[in-house]
């Protein structure tokens, strides 16, 4: 338990950390790209321990304990590797005013000597982001020891600024949006949704591996979309929660259609095919999850604040994913005995709200600096004073 305890510790700092550092050592055109690289890596993971969880393999009751050991070996690799990982060079110059060791650590980063124009580029974001803490604090505390630089952005700042409370709200939605859609109720107990559906023996365990490489293969898709011309963080955001909303509904019609279908005393369904939907539509469900709610949450909260405020802005963001992902993970099997089917439908409901607040707020970040979004912020919080 101790074990498993510090194991949740790390992946707690690890979500917070490894997404707002490849947003943070991005170049602007492929910050999506390399910030997707993440929830990638998640479902390659994912996939993994799917398979060797299978009753051949590793999951029973000789095995299973090997397979909690060897979380040791990805934990091994980063002890031996991060050392060479160079700092973000916008942390060094903007927070630490280190600028000689961010243009070394950029130098390294991008692989060739001339990096002049993305160091103006970040001493124009210091700037800026320094000229909207003090606006912003002269305004709330009227004061002048209530100034304070950018490095020194308290929690409550984030939810009494207003220039920081809009975005740390939309932070908290898009985080919301993905654990509230039901994918890890989806994930977690999918073995249990395919045998009620209809599968028997091990046909439910290879579903299960199935539905995780749809899972990684539509990541890929995603990687590779964030960035293109014709999409965008918000559009991609919007098109997987719709699809997960019609997924959601259609899985909930398939399955009450097989289940009507049921006849004593073997338990069939006189309607097989609707279950066979049912098993479609899990995967269309994770297709849409795996488009844009997936990935665009986990790097899109490091997009919409300045350096001294995105710590703590991922902090947040991250406590409430994991909290929402706790609250599914323990209450979707008792709800789905309880109601059966019909539980997809409480995720339709969150989609709902999900989409339209994303649809009216969420502002689309493809191709903007820091500065221009930051300063969008405060010209908001600006006209709302």
């Amino acid at each position: 338990i101790i074990g498993r305890l510090i194991i949740g510790f790390n992946c707690g700092l690890n979500s917070g950390f490894v997404p707002m550092y490849l947003t943070e050592v991005s170049p602007i055109n492929l910050r999506g790209t390399l910030g997707s690289v993440h929830q990638l890596v998640v479902t390659i993971a994912i996939l993994i321990s799917q398979i060797i969880g299978l009753p051949y393999l590793m999951g029973n009751e000789r095995w299973w304990p090997l397979i909690l050991a060897l979380t040791a070996l990805p934990a091994l690799f980063q002890v031996v590797t991060l050392p060479f990982c160079p700092e973000s060079p916008k942390y060094s110059l903007i927070v630490k005013n280190r600028v000689e060791q961010a243009e070394k650590d950029l130098k390294k980063l991008r692989g060739r000597e001339n990096v002049q124009e993305e160091l103006d580029v970040m001493h124009e974001e210091a700037h800026a982001i320094k000229s909207v803490a003090k606006e912003e604090l002269d305004v709330m505390h009227e004061e002048a020891h209530a100034i304070k630089s950018v490095a020194k952005v308290s929690m409550s700042d984030m939810f009494t600024v207003p220039a920081l409370r809009w975005p740390m709200t939309i932070a908290i939605v898009m985080m919301l949006s993905q654990q509230l859609s039901g994918i890890n109720a989806a994930m977690f107990y999918s073995t249990v949704i395919f045998r009620g559906a209809g599968l028997t023996g091990l046909a439910p365990f290879y579903a299960t591996i199935g539905m995780g490489a749809v899972n990684v293969l539509m990541t890929i898709v995603s990687v590779y979309l964030v960035d293109h011309p014709r999409f965008g963080r918000r559009s991609l955001h919007l098109a997987g929660l719709g699809g997960m909303w019609l997924s959601s509904i259609l899985i909930v019609v398939c399955l009450s259609i097989s289940e009507m279908g049921k006849t004593e005393p073997t338990g069939e369904s006189k309607y097989q095919w609707a279950s066979y939907m049912a098993i479609f539509f899990v995967l269309t469900f994770v297709v849409s999850f795996a488009t844009g709610p997936g990935s665009i949450p986990w790097f899109y909260v490091s997009e919409i604040f300045a350096s001294g405020s995105r710590g703590n802005a991922n902090s947040i963001a991250v406590m409430v994913n994991w909290t929402a992902n706790f609250v599914v993970s323990v209450s979707f099997l008792p709800l789905n005995n309880a109601v059966g089917q019909f539980s997809f439908l409480l995720f339709v409901f969150f989609l709902t709200l999900c989409w339209l607040f994303t649809f009216k707020f969420v502002p689309e970040t493809k191709g903007r600096t820091v500065e221009e979004i930051v300063q969008s912020f405060e010209e908001r919080a600006r006209k709302n004073n």
